[in-house]
């Protein structure tokens, strides 16, 4: 029975048009590095670098909307008495703007100042010390392979990815990975697969 639910925010609560492949090559950073990990290196922010990334990162934040059925889905979760945290590599601002703009609620919301970074899994190990739940009551619902390791590496056995022609090739390499639509598709999954 799931006890918490983990979300990523960018392309999983809300949609995403940031292009990851021209923010690497505009913040010279090759693929595979951790952008924020470079970013704040040695206990030191490069804001140069972190300019161009939240300069990216704002424009995304005004042209986003929630994904199809979120609203409701966070109302479904809160009567079952499942726990929410939105988990994002983003900074409070944006989140806080859009949680705000669209009237969404999450139980906790951890945002990169506390640099708790995914891949990393403290960031979910953080947030379930802060509920208490353990990895088996707890389902992790995100869009990326940054999410689907960090979820592994906290040993969290449900992993719900929204369907895009990234995450399907994504599944190739993870099947325990479970691809959802949208937040009625994903609300009927977890009904069918008896998490409740």
């Amino acid at each position: 029975m799931i006890k918490l639910a983990i979300f990523d925010m960018d392309g999983t609560v809300f949609t995403s048009h940031l292009d990851w492949l021209k923010i690497r090559e505009k913040l010279k950073i090759p693929p595979g590095g951790n952008i924020l990990e470079e970013i704040y290196k040695d206990n030191q922010v490069d804001n140069k670098r972190l300019e161009i990334l939240e300069s990216f990162e704002k424009e995304n934040t005004l042209k986003t909307e929630p994904i199809n059925g979120i609203s409701d889905f966070l109302i479904f979760l809160k009567r079952e008495n499942i726990s929410t945290i939105l988990l994002t590599n983003n900074n409070r601002e944006n989140t806080y703007y859009l949680l705000e703009k669209f009237h969404l609620g999450f139980d906790l919301v951890v945002t990169r100042e506390l640099k708790l970074w995914k891949p990393d899994p403290e960031a979910f190990f953080y947030a379930m010390k802060k509920t208490g739940y353990t990895p088996g009551e707890t389902i992790s619902i995100g869009d990326s392979h940054y999410d689907v390791k960090a979820s592994q590496r906290a040993n969290v056995p449900y992993i719900f990815i929204i369907k895009t022609p990234r995450s399907i090739s994504l599944q190739k390499e993870s099947p325990d990975i479970i691809l959802f639509d949208d937040y009625i598709d994903l609300k009927r999954i977890i009904k069918e697969k008896g998490l409740l």
